[in-house]
Parts: structure tokens; sequence; C-alpha cells
């Protein structure tokens, strides 16, 4: 029996995968902390890997079985590491012409990569060596959290809705999404998309302790004030936190760009833009936060007091004008 597909799936950062040698049923499986090659078993989780990001952006794949990550030991051997945050466990794929890929390791804590292959064609066992196997990537199922990356690594990530495939109602939430959230030790989810996730789930995320903020936005529209206000109030009040819409691009990015001006961040338009956000009507709400946020900040009265009488001048004729259009 041969793993789905045909071993030239990309990485994507969530996803699980197989890893065949390209062309057999060889997969990649791990005990503890060795790594070998077995017959392809379905549903077989000690062959399935997490593809992950570490904080350097770094791709990382951890075993769903031993949560255990894929990479180079000390002793020079090709096993499982029990955390990603070194460069043992920094991995290249190189996409081959031929079909497959290539996989390099780091070599003693420096940029220099070092090919992953077979110890002979006889034997199970795999080192790091000078000559290229041909592996097969073969994903598996759907897409979990598409696009994910860190905004501010071990804090705050963005990425697409879980199983995110062209529309908002494809969010989902199960035990493969929570793992995965388990696995960046996210304790906190702050959603903009249109459609709320039902209790079910819901209670599934707080079975695992994680929170969950459901902030109703449409796709490139701009969220109100007090949802500002709501999405500050959310991330403040948890430890690590994705956020995501449906795509994870607009609405995501308003949300990001809210949080770094409720923290002090001095952002214009274009730093708007490279957060994601899309619409002219997402910039004009942020900008609006901008100003109300300045107006409070170089306010002299009491902290927690909104004055809400204008300021000792004339105002121009047109002021009635701009009062209806606000």
């Amino acid at each position: 029996m041969f793993p789905p597909g045909h071993g030239n799936d990309y990485l994507n950062v969530g996803d699980i995968y197989r890893i065949s040698v390209f062309g057999t049923n060889k997969m990649l499986a791990t005990r503890g902390g060795k790594i070998f090659l077995e017959e392809y078993e379905k549903g077989y989780w000690h062959q399935m890997w997490i593809c992950e990001m570490n904080s350097d952006r770094r791709i990382s794949l951890r075993n769903r079985h031993t949560k255990r990550y894929l990479g180079r030991r000390e002793n020079h051997t090709v096993g499982c590491v029990s955390s990603h945050s070194g460069a043992s466990e920094w991995l290249t794929f190189t996409r081959l012409s031929l079909g497959g890929y290539s996989l390099e390791v780091s070599h003693e804590g420096k940029n220099e990569l070092r090919p992953i292959q077979r110890v002979n064609n006889n034997s199970p066992d795999l080192k790091v060596g000078e000559v290229c196997t041909q592996f097969g990537l073969h994903r598996l199922g759907k897409s979990v959290f598409r696009r994910f990356e860190w905004v501010v690594p071990g804090r705050l990530a963005r990425s697409s809705a879980p199983y995110y495939n062209g529309e908002d109602a494809d969010e989902n939430i199960n035990e493969t999404s929570i793992e995965f959230l388990n696995g960046y030790r996210i304790k906190n989810i702050i959603s903009l998309n249109s459609v709320e996730l039902p209790p079910r789930p819901r209670g599934w995320l707080r079975a695992a302790g994680i929170s969950y903020s459901h902030i109703k936005a449409v796709e490139c529209a701009a969220v109100t004030q007090d949802q500002f206000d709501q999405i500050r109030n959310a991330y403040d009040k948890a430890g690590a936190t994705i956020i995501y819409c449906g795509y994870g691009d607009g609405r995501t990015g308003m949300a990001i760009s809210a949080i770094q001006l409720f923290q002090g961040r001095a952002l214009d338009d274009n730093d708007y833009r490279e957060n994601g956000v899309q619409s002219p009507s997402q910039i004009a709400a942020l900008n609006a936060l901008s100003n109300r946020l300045n107006s409070v900040d170089g306010h002299s009265g009491p902290v927690d007091t909104l004055d809400t009488q204008p300021p000792p001048y004339a105002a121009p004729e047109n002021t009635a004008s701009e009062k209806k259009q606000k």
C-alpha cells in the first residue's frame, strides 16, 4: 500500500505530512528519539509530521505521536529532539527536477547544510551524509492553519481560518486544529470571521484551555471603534494569541494594526498595507483609531474621563455638514 499523492506536495505551515523515500512505500517514522524507515501504514501517527515554523522563520517538522522534532542530534545522526528552538532542527527542502525533494539540516549549529540520506538501500536507518536521498512529501487531508506566521514570536500570530478553502464558513475546530494550537502553546483565539464557531467546537476549545473571542467582520469591511476595543481587551487578557479572519489578510491585518496602535506604535497607510489591510474603509477606521488614541493621550484630565466639551474657539461654518458626514 502506497501513501496518498505522488510525493510532490508543497510544504505549508500547519499541514500534516508523510515523508517517503520517493517512489516507494518506505516512510520516515520514529519511536523515542530514533528515526528509521518502515512500510507505509494508514492512520499510523508515528509516520506523520506536522509542519511548523520557529521564531526565526525556520521550518521544523514535529512528529504527531512523540511531539518531537526531526533534525540532527548531538552525535550527528538523524533523530528527534525535544524542541525546535535550536539550529539542529532547521530543515531545508529543495524541490528536485526529477520529482520529490532533498532534505538538509544545519551542520554543527552553522548555516552550512548537510543532506539527510539513507545509510544504504538495505538499511532502515538514516544519517547526515554527503549525497541527497530523494524524498517525497505527501500532505494529508485539508490544510489546517494556512499562512501561519508569528507577528511577535511566542506572543502574537496570524493565519487564515482553520481549514479555510475560499469561504469564511470553511472554518473548523477539531482535534487536529487544537493539536496545532497546543504545539505552538497558543491559548487565545481572536476571530474576525463573519461566521462564529458553533457551541460544540467552542466547548472543545474551553476544555483545551484555549479562549475564543469572535468579533464579527465582513470581508473587506472595517470594524467599529467599539470592536477595536474588544480586540484590545481580548488580546490583553490572555497569553500567546492567534488572529485570523478568512484568508488572513484584510480583517486580520486590521486587528494586528489596531493592537500595534494600542501599544503606542506610530503607523501610516503603508504600514497598514504591509500588515495586509486591503480596503480604504479599513485604513480610514485605523486612522480614526489613531486619532482617538492620540486625543486621549494628549488629554490633561483624569485618564478615565472623556472631555465631551468642544475647545474654546469659533467653529467654522461647515462644522454642521462635517458632523453630518461623520
